[in-house]
Order: structure tokens, then C-alpha cells, then sequence
């Protein structure tokens, strides 16, 4: 760990963690820091930005190395016989774009 200086120094905005995500974040919103614990804070976000997942394409998985698939186990059954709920006409082309994301950014992977 980087070591920590007793005077951190202001918020400089990057393009990662940007002045409205900081304000957002809310660091002092019940007013219980001092303006140099409120700064520190910021300043240790800053250090580990590359740990932060603002959006879906941040996202990661945990490496194989570390931690196994996870493995659910299941009972056989007959699949359901019910048809998928469709979806309306006119959001067809959001909700696609939204799974499309959702696939490209690895939240999301194929059943089948």
C-alpha cells in the first residue's frame, strides 16, 4: 500500500471518478468530518479508482485462480411448458440493447 501523507492533498476530478460521482458519493453527508478527513477519503478513492465499477463495462469477474465456478445444484424436472413473457413491441429494440451490454461487459453469459 502506497503510504498515506498527513496532509492530503484537494480533490483533482479524473475520468474515472468525476466531481458529479464524488458528489454523489455524499463523503461527509451528516457533516461528522473534518475537511481533512473528508479529503483523505477522497484522496484514498483516488488511489484505488481501478477497484471502482461505475458502470457495467467496469465490471469484472474473479479469476479462476483464486476462486472455483461456483456450481448450483439442481434437482431434475420437467421444463416449464409456459411461453417466454413476451416483450412489448416498443421497448423490444432498449431491452436488447440493454442484454447486449450487459453480455459484452461479461455481467451477463449464455444459459445454453
Amino acid at each position: 500500500l502506497p503510504p498515506l501523507s498527513p496532509h492530503p492533498p484537494i480533490f483533482v476530478p479524473t475520468k474515472k471518478v468525476t466531481s458529479e460521482r464524488m458528489k454523489d458519493i455524499n463523503v461527509n453527508k451528516l457533516g461528522f468530518l473534518w475537511p481533512e478527513e473528508e479529503r483523505l477519503f477522497q484522496h484514498i478513492l483516488l488511489l484505488n479508482e481501478q477497484t471502482l465499477a461505475f458502470e457495467d463495462t467496469d465490471r469484472g469477474t474473479l479469476k479462476e485462480s483464486y476462486f472455483s465456478p461456483y456450481i448450483i445444484p439442481t434437482e431434475p424436472h420437467i421444463p416449464w411448458a409456459y411461453k417466454n413473457i413476451p416483450i412489448p413491441p416498443g421497448i423490444r429494440q432498449q431491452v436488447m440493447d440493454v442484454l447486449k451490454l450487459k453480455i459484452k461487459a461479461g455481467v451477463y453469459e449464455a444459459s445454453q
